[in-house]
């Protein structure tokens, strides 16, 4: 644990009261994401993610953007999403198959979600080596020029969904290098029309068992999925983590609930302008209780 490190003040405080299911239920949605998600053998990393969502119960729906996303440039894109469970990279893995996550390095070790990280070409992040973090980011780029997509959460931690973290620009300089389109995408989720939960949250100090329990237990969740306009790579990377965070924040924020323990992130009416490169110890390296 180093300071750099981004840590959010979401806590099992932020949980709400979601209806849930039956004991039964439960037992065999435990006994089929297991299957999923380790015991599959062959079975690709998308294949395995969209049976873990069928038997985890949750459904996903896809907003799409309302201009389509760049497709035959020579090159891959970089998606970046906010992070509020483990179950995002799950659901993005099962809706864009090619996608290559970036998680820490520990995630490879983790039941049921190790094998199947494997198995999807997971860029392992060694955030305990800080030399090694702008190798990372070279890597990344390599993939891009190499036409494959790239998934990062540049918050750096998960949330609850009732707040966003500010986007760290480390990786968006992959984009930049390899002149490749950034997508943003803006996730939430529901368990009724209107009413959002942070069921599905990882939280600082939870197991992931735990974690998995509590959406292994809820009815009728639901993750909707906003694919946003695409920026153009052309600019530096703070510029361009700028402006996918205030893309994101346009949805996140227009529903999450403001309280007295998370208010709202003040954000002004445009993004921030281009300023000079910064040293890339600005990483987006994920928290250590997160994937």
């Amino acid at each position: 644990m180093t300071g750099w490190l981004p840590v959010s003040e979401c806590t099992s405080t932020c949980l709400d009261e979601v209806p849930g299911v039956a004991r039964a239920v439960r037992a065999r949605r435990w006994a089929g994401v297991s299957r999923a998600l380790a015991g599959a053998r062959g079975v690709g990393g998308a294949a395995a993610a969209g049976r873990a969502l069928t038997a985890l119960g949750i459904a996903v729906e896809v907003v799409p953007a309302p201009v389509p996303w760049p497709e035959d440039r020579g090159v891959g894109s970089l998606v970046v999403a906010n992070h509020v469970s483990w179950v995002d990279d799950v659901a993005l893995l099962a809706l864009f198959p090619q996608v290559h996550p970036v998680a820490k390095a520990e995630v490879a070790a983790w039941p049921y979600v190790g094998g199947w990280a494997r198995r999807s070409g997971t860029v392992f992040l060694d955030r305990g080596n800080l030399r090694r973090l702008p190798g990372s980011v070279a890597d990344v780029s390599t993939i891009l020029r190499n036409r494959g997509s790239v998934l990062v959460h540049p918050e750096g931690t998960t949330a609850c969904g009732a707040q966003l973290g500010r986007f760290r620009p480390a990786f968006f300089q992959a984009a930049v290098d390899a002149a490749a389109p950034v997508c943003p995408v803006a996730l939430r989720y529901r368990v009724a029309p209107g009413r959002t939960t942070a069921a599905a949250g990882y939280f600082g100090g939870d197991s992931l068992r735990r974690s998995m329990g509590r959406v292994v237990a809820a009815r009728d969740l639901v993750l909707e999925v906003h694919l946003l306009p695409a920026l153009e790579p052309g600019r530096d990377r703070r510029e361009l983590a700028a402006l996918a965070e205030y893309a994101v924040a346009q949805v996140t924020e227009a529903w999450a609930p403001a309280t007295t323990a998370h208010p709202r992130p003040a954000r002004s009416a445009r993004p921030a302008g281009p300023t000079r490169p910064g040293p890339l110890l600005e990483l987006d390296v994920p928290h250590p209780a997160v994937p």
